[in-house]
């Protein structure tokens, strides 16, 4: 089995090894990728240096402050928050360019990305990465790039009819659909040939239920090794799809890694728990682990299984210098459009290590972090309930402006807004909100990460 152990980060020593996990990471060497980047090179470099200068500068005016009454905690707090503004947007700086460098020694270790031009802007896409690539047109079997279909919508033109062919494309039932599907198969469209299988093995989308008839599609498209095929025939030797095909772990495995290493975002989000926890007939490699999420998120931005892996993988410190900066990012990514809970929960906690992480003065909770753990709960994930519990007791017991502790019987008043700040008094809710709850209210329900932390 290939593997990476020469990338430039490693993951070690998982949970059955009993250690931490370690990432070492080299700074990005565009100078060897591409002999002309010299100067970008070195223009980047100055960024970096001048956005390091900029946080040691922040962090020196917050040490310089008074830290042991609340008069010097309330006076941190807007500096602190520059300092997460200010770090956020260098971490985010060198992850990008620590994904740029995985999709490199990704190419030089299984090849080139297949790419194709979209037809409408010429850009060059990795339409074998993942569906959400490209706008597949079924009358003429071309395709459009996601950006040029959206900005085609946008314009009021829309796609009712095809970009490349002026076919009309305003296909209403699944039938309909169906049919100029099966009449690219017949052409030796690769895609249509896979989608057909796909459709057929599961009887959707307007065809009957032939898995046989379904599965010599998948291997028509499998013969040509088109990744998306080859990662469906995977799932059928596995035995995770129904079928008469004999389940053998030992051939999914040889599927799901062949279209892995030609770049297909599914199958490697998919290989991360099998390397990080050895199963599945995969020995344990926590740095390919790591790597394959990587890829995966560097393929396609929208896997959501990518961005819960990178998130957890700096929520749970399993890398030499986790970020609670990118543990929010990433999960946040997700939580935006949660169903199940699960990444609501997971961000809520990421929030709440941020805070301690900004905020060494152990203030209160954050609202927002109150807010996405009662979404999480209010979609049926019970997994933070007790939690809750105990963030609301604790804000209970203390007013969140003077520090009072309540009494025996008292009761201290509620913010009636986002519910998760307690004070003592009409006045110290006052003053309060002056002194920059309102900001921290408002903003706890904000969708995005980076709105969230900017938020003024």
């Amino acid at each position: 089995t290939a593997t990476t152990s020469d990338k430039p980060l490693t993951l070690a020593a998982g949970p059955k090894a009993g250690a931490q996990p370690i990432i070492s990471d080299e700074p990005l060497n565009n100078s060897s990728a591409d002999p002309k980047a010299g100067e970008d090179e070195d223009h980047q470099s100055t960024d970096e240096e001048r956005m390091m200068e900029e946080i040691a500068k922040q962090k020196e005016l917050i040490d310089a402050l008074p830290d042991d009454a609340r008069e010097g905690i309330v006076h941190r707090a807007p500096h602190e928050k520059k300092l997460g503004q200010l770090e956020f947007k260098y971490q985010l700086m060198v992850e990008k360019e620590r994904l740029a460098r995985v999709l490199l020694k990704f190419q030089e270790v299984y090849g080139d990305l297949y790419s194709e031009p979209c037809l409408v802007c010429l850009d060059d896409v990795h339409v074998h990465a993942a569906i959400s690539m490209t706008e597949q047109l079924f009358c003429c079997g071309g395709f459009v790039c996601k950006s040029c279909a959206g900005d085609i919508r946008e314009s009021g033109v829309g796609l009712d009819k095809c970009p490349l062919c002026r076919e009309v494309t305003d296909v209403k039932t699944a039938a309909e659909n169906a049919a100029p599907l099966m009449r690219l198969a017949k052409r030796d469209v690769i895609w249509a040939q896979s989608n057909v299988g796909r459709c057929m093995i599961r009887g959707i989308r307007g065809f009957e239920k032939q898995a046989q008839t379904g599965l010599e599609w998948i291997n028509k498209a499998a013969a040509q090794n088109y990744p998306s095929a080859l990662y469906e025939l995977s799932k059928i030797y596995r035995g995770e799809i129904a079928s008469e095909v004999e389940k053998t772990e030992e051939k999914a495995n040889e599927l799901l890694l062949k279209a892995a290493n030609l770049g297909y975002a599914r199958a490697n989000s998919d290989m991360v728990k099998m390397y990080f926890y050895g199963t599945n007939g995969f020995e344990t490699d926590q740095d390919e682990a790591y790597f394959r999420a990587s890829v995966a998120f560097a393929l396609d931005n929208t896997n959501d299984e990518a961005v819960m892996e990178l998130g957890s993988f700096n929520y749970l410190e399993r890398v030499r210098e986790p970020s609670p900066y990118l543990a929010c990012y990433y999960l946040n990514i997700r939580a935006k459009d949660d169903t199940d809970g699960m990444a609501s929960f997971f961000y809520g906690l990421s929030l709440l290590r941020l805070a301690k992480h900004l905020h060494t003065d152990n203030s209160t909770t954050p609202p927002a972090v109150f807010f996405w753990l009662r979404k999480s709960l209010g979609m049926g994930y019970k997994v933070g309930r007790e939690l809750l519990k105990k963030l609301e007791t604790d804000g209970q017991s203390l007013c969140a402006n003077c520090g009072k502790e309540v009494q025996a019987g008292e009761k201290f008043k509620q913010c009636s807004k986002c519910k998760a700040q307690w004070y003592c008094s009409k006045e110290c809710q006052v003053e309060a909100w002056r002194a920059g709850h309102k900001k921290n209210c408002k903003s706890a329900a904000t969708l995005k990460f980076e709105d969230y932390l900017n938020a003024e």
